[in-house]
This record gives structure tokens, C-alpha cells and sequence, in this order.
């Protein structure tokens, strides 16, 4: 019984392993890794080691920053590879059984939402390359993906509003009023791992967003225009999708189908690839100890529908939240009296309009009540009008100059951009990254890394720049540093702010702008900008050999830029660990130590 319920656990991944393997072009990365080699889903083995083996050969398409030795023994890559994919939870993540590597139910899950993001990444460069874009810029839209969160907006149109409860959609479903499947849509693409993080949105009572449906002229049914993926993983979860009924009727103990859905599993034999084809119920996620969804975590709904959950502020059931009238809604945006032409229309319409949310957009609505947020807005240009930072104002900081640098350099006042580059220095050069168990640095991506910083101001843990005077001299200080950048502007070789760019290059890329101005603040900092203007000439010739590194990991561009700044200043005398005290002074924190472990990183 218990081979059966792991072959099921690890089916998706195995699936997803090979679907990686398959042969296709590559992103353009350092060190020319080498293509997987094609293998199918039989072929990987849990018993053994042999899953992990697998993982390194799809490894180019995990977008992986840690480095992994054939000659490493098993335990010491797994290890390394969960340090990376649950940072803390590495440990629970596998076994080792008489010198085999074994995954556990928590370790498939973590892999199983890698590869899932890695496939589904995959499919965007690919896309890309068929649309005849160049293997550059389709790597530069698939690093993009895995560093920017998805989120699209919905039509602002003409439409009656409804909200419906998850029993009015399963009762219309159900009565076939509800066309699922209508033939501009795509077929149903959501790995478990999605489908189990929308249930777990439900679960914890998070609203979701809008369902759009047509209701056609002369007609009671309902087509799905967007939000098939959402519903569909719903009805399969509760064991309500139409077409799941019928095909379970097809099959022995239909009888037990709805109240133990793992038995009835069992009796036919299913794999994970069979439930998600036939439209079948999935488990929750699994959910650690202290969750307020432990007690439901790797479990059928028919198993929890008697557990209770807060939805709303109230204790109900989950047979409750599902199944009877709660007070959990889901927007429904309706289109009455279209023509099936014209939901065609709409269609389209839906997902031409508007552009997806980039990380620095989510940051500036998620973070927006901190006044730092407000201050970097104020003082890169991004929102140069004098009410988001009146505190600022009204201490005499004027930031016109630093747009005027700012949009030299070549940043315009498009999507937050320069607010990014700010946050990034200032992230870059006051907190410093977690480490990993070897105590070296971790090199997280840049929006994570910004948001951290972010959160570690809401939450406290640098509670500093919460304050109104250290903003005050943050801003001060950055609008100082981007006044040296521009002085000392022949001390940055052409070859240095843009790779492979001629001696008249003069937009910059983010990296270099990022290290240098990093590098400023720390002589601003330190009452040594006359350092930078009395050595143009030297520093010219360092950052001729400062060229940015072709691969766009994360730990590349970490390495870069502490390699960079650093080098700049010790060139200038200064001594880092003075430094380091400088800026802990002023600030309260420092990451200047951290950058100087962190630049040992080899560039390529």
C-alpha cells in the first residue's frame, strides 16, 4: 500500500523530470552546460539515488546558483540542492538508507514546485525561440521569469457583477450549466502544485480573484472565459468534476470514489499522470508543525471534510466552505446575451490587454506604507511630486539633480526601474545575505533580496529606517553619491557600464550602476569622495577590467558587484573594514563584510 501512495507522490516529478530532459535549445548561461540527456519518466528511480542523478542533468533549466562536483557524494548534493530549494528545511527534505538518497514527502514537494516553475519557465524560452527572438533575449525573458513574481490584471470592461459561493459553481457544474471546456480555451495545464496552492488560498480563507463567464443568447449554460484553471482544479479537488465522474464510474468501487478516494486509488492502480488526465481529486499540500493547516495537510478532501477552518472569522467545516452557504465568495464578472463570436472576441481581448505586474511594481503596492518606499520614489524620480515624501521635503532635500543623473545614466521613469536600482544598492550594501549551513553567503535574486530588506523594516529587524532621521540622511546620502558618480564620470570605462559595448557607450546596464554607486556611498559615508576625484585615471583603467559577467545567475551578479565596489574602493585606499565600521555607524548595519566573502565567488 505504501509503494503505491509514494509511486503517486512521485509520479509528477518523475513527469516533470523528463519533460525537462527533452531535447530543445538552451538558454545562453557561463560555462557552456551541457545539454540533458532525454529520458522518460520510467526511467527515474526513487529507490536509489537515481532521482538525484536525474535533477543535475535537467539542472540548466532549474536556474540553480549552487555548484554541484560529479565526484560529490550523493548526501552532500542533496544537501546543497534543498539548502537552495527550502532554505532550513534541507534535512527533512531527504533520507539516507544504507548509503542511498531517498526522498521524502516534504523533499518531492519542494521539488516537485521547482520543476513545476522550471517547466513552465521552459515553455517561455521556447516559445520565445519559436517566435524567432534571439537565444539572448529569450535567456533574458526566461532569467526574468524567475525572478519577477506572475500576476496579471483583469479586464476593466463592461460586465455584471456577481460573487458566488464554491457550491454554486460545483451545484452549476454539476446540472451542466457550466461549459468547462469551450474551444478557445486551452486544455487544463496546472501542475498539482498549482492546483494545491490555489486550495491552499481557499483553505485559509484568502480571497481569489475573479471568474469571468459568457452566459450565450438563448441559453442557460455558462462558458468559462477565464478562470478555467481555478475552477477546474476546485471541482477535481472536491471530487465534482463532471468529466472525473464519469471516468471514476468507469472504474472498480465507484462506491467508494467519494468517501475514500485513496482506497479507490489503490483498487485501480492509478498514477499521479492518470488523476490530473481524467480529472481526478489531488491531496493538500503537506504543512509543518504549528500551521493552522497541519491537521490538513497531504490529505483528500473526503478525509478533512469534517475538519474545521477559519474562514471570515468564523469556525466552519471544510465540507462547510465547500459545500454549503459561507460566507467565502468568489467574484464572478458575467457577459450576458453574447454571441459565441463575440466571446472569441473577448477572449482575446482578456489576455492581449495590459502588461503582467513586474517584482517592482508588487513592491511599491505591498510596501507602500513604508516611508522608505515612499523616499526612493521620491528621490530616484520615479514619483518626483513633492507629496509621497513630505517629510523629506520639509527637511530641504531636493533630489531634482539625482533624476537629472539618474536619467543619463539611462533609466527612464518606466515601471519603477529606478527605484529598483536604489533599493538595490541600499539592500545590497546594509543586509546581508542568510547563510547556508557552510556558513558562505547565499546569493538570493535581486527582488528577493529587496524584499527582504523590506520586510525586515516592517517587521523590526531593522527597525532604524523606520525612523524619519535615518531616511532623512539615506536620502541625503544617495543623492551625495549619485552627485560623485557624476563628477567622477570618466573614472567608468565605457567597457565597464556595458558589456561588449563600444568606447561610446554611455547608457549603462543595472550591474555596473549598481556597484559603483554602491562604491560612492560608502566614500560619502566616509566623508572621502575627494578620493574618487583625485584618481579618475586609475579607477578608468580598473573598471576597463571590470567587464559584467555573461551568465545573469544570481550568484554571478552577487560576485560582480562585490568584486566591483570593492575593488574600486581598495584602490582608493580605503580600508574595508573601516568601512564596514562606517557604515554600521551611520546605519546600524553593514553588509561590507559580507561582500568581501561574497566577491570570492569566481565570475567566469
Amino acid at each position: 500500500m505504501e509503494s503505491i501512495v509514494i509511486d503517486l507522490d512521485y509520479d509528477q516529478v518523475s513527469s516533470l523530470l523528463s519533460e525537462l530532459s527533452q531535447p530543445s535549445p538552451l538558454p545562453k548561461l557561463d560555462g557552456s552546460p551541457k545539454a540533458p540527456r532525454a529520458f522518460d519518466s520510467a526511467d527515474v528511480s526513487f529507490d536509489s539515488s537515481d532521482w538525484l542523478a536525474r535533477v543535475l542533468q535537467v539542472g540548466i533549466w532549474l536556474n540553480l546558483d549552487g555548484s554541484f562536483d560529479a565526484e560529490d557524494a550523493p548526501e552532500t548534493v542533496a544537501l546543497r540542492l534543498f539548502d537552495e530549494l527550502a532554505p532550513g528545511k534541507a534535512g527533512d527534505s531527504f533520507a539516507v538508507n544504507d548509503g542511498l538518497v531517498q526522498l521524502t514527502e516534504l523533499g518531492a514537494q519542494h521539488l516537485e514546485e521547482r520543476l513545476s516553475r522550471a517547466a513552465g519557465n521552459r515553455s517561455l524560452f521556447l516559445q520565445l525561440i519559436e517566435e524567432e527572438r534571439s537565444v539572448a533575449a529569450a535567456t533574458e525573458a526566461w532569467v526574468e521569469a524567475w525572478d519577477e513574481p506572475v500576476a496579471v490584471e483583469p479586464l476593466s470592461i463592461n460586465a455584471s457583477v456577481d460573487k458566488w459561493r464554491i457550491y454554486d459553481l460545483a451545484a452549476r457544474a454539476s446540472q451542466q450549466q457550466l461549459e468547462l471546456n469551450p474551444t478557445y480555451q486551452r486544455d487544463f495545464v496546472w501542475s498539482n502544485s498549482d492546483s494545491q496552492m490555489l486550495i491552499e488560498s481557499i483553505l485559509r480563507g484568502i480571497p481569489l480573484p475573479s471568474i469571468i463567464l459568457a452566459k450565450v443568447s438563448n441559453s442557460q449554460r455558462y462558458q468559462i472565459v477565464d478562470g478555467k484553471q481555478r475552477l477546474t482544479a476546485i471541482l477535481r479537488f472536491m471530487g465534482s468534476h463532471p468529466e472525473g465522474l464519469e471516468n471514476a464510474k468507469l472504474m472498480k468501487d465507484y462506491d467508494v470514489f467519494k468517501t475514500n478516494f485513496a482506497q479507490f486509488a489503490r483498487r485501480n492502480t492509478l498514477r499521479a499522470t492518470d488523476i490530473r488526465q481524467k480529472y481526478l481529486p489531488f491531496k493538500t499540500r503537506k504543512y509543518p508543525d504549528g500551521d493552522p493547516l497541519a491537521k490538513l495537510g497531504g490529505r483528500y478532501y473526503c478525509d478533512i471534510r469534517n475538519e474545521p477552518v477559519r474562514i471570515a472569522g468564523e469556525t466552519i467545516t471544510v465540507a462547510d466552505l465547500f459545500e454549503q452557504a459561507c460566507d467565502y465568495f468568489i467574484p464572478v464578472l458575467i457577459y450576458k446575451d453574447t454571441q459565441v463570436r463575440d466571446i472569441h472576441r473577448v477572449f482575446r481581448l482578456y489576455n492581449q490587454q495590459g502588461m503582467k505586474l513586474n517584482a517592482e511594481e508588487i513592491r511599491n503596492a505591498v510596501f507602500n506604507h513604508l516611508l522608505i518606499s515612499r523616499a526612493m520614489l521620491f528621490v530616484s524620480g520615479d514619483r518626483p511630486e513633492s507629496t509621497i515624501a513630505p517629510e523629506l521635503v520639509k527637511a530641504g532635500i531636493n533630489p531634482s539633480d539625482a533624476h537629472e543623473i539618474i536619467n543619463a545614466l539611462g533609466f527612464g521613469v518606466s515601471r519603477f526601474r529606478r527605484t529598483k536600482v536604489l533599493l538595490w544598492t541600499v539592500a545590497t550594501l546594509i543586509l546581508k545575505p542568510a547563510q547556508a549551513p557552510d556558513k558562505t553567503f547565499r546569493t538570493p535574486s535581486t527582488a528577493s533580496h529587496i524584499d527582504e530588506f523590506l520586510r525586515s523594516i516592517d517587521n523590526g529587524r531593522l527597525a532604524q529606517f523606520k525612523s524619519t532621521a535615518t531616511l532623512e540622511r539615506l536620502s541625503s546620502d544617495i543623492v551625495a553619491a549619485l552627485a560623485l558618480h557624476q563628477v567622477a564620470s570618466d573614472a567608468w570605462h565605457p567597457k565597464f557600464r556595458r558589456k561588449g559595448k563600444s568606447e561610446m557607450a554611455s547608457r549603462w546596464e543595472e550591474l555596473p550602476v549598481v556597484a559603483s554607486v554602491l562604491a560612492c556611498f560608502v566614500l560619502v559615508v566616509m566623508g572621502e569622495e575627494g578620493r574618487l576625484t583625485d584618481g579618475l585615471e586609475d579607477i578608468r583603467k580598473k573598471t576597463a577590467n571590470m567587464v559584467g559577467p555573461a551568465s545573469t545567475q544570481n550568484k554571478t551578479q552577487w560576485a560582480h558587484i562585490a568584486n566591483s565596489s570593492t575593488l574600486v574602493l581598495e584602490a582608493l585606499g580605503i580600508d574595508l573594514a573601516a568601512a564596514h565600521v562606517a557604515v554600521t555607524e551611520r546605519y546600524g548595519d553593514s553588509a561590507v563584510e559580507a561582500l568581501i566573502e561574497i566577491r570570492k565567488i569566481p565570475i567566469g
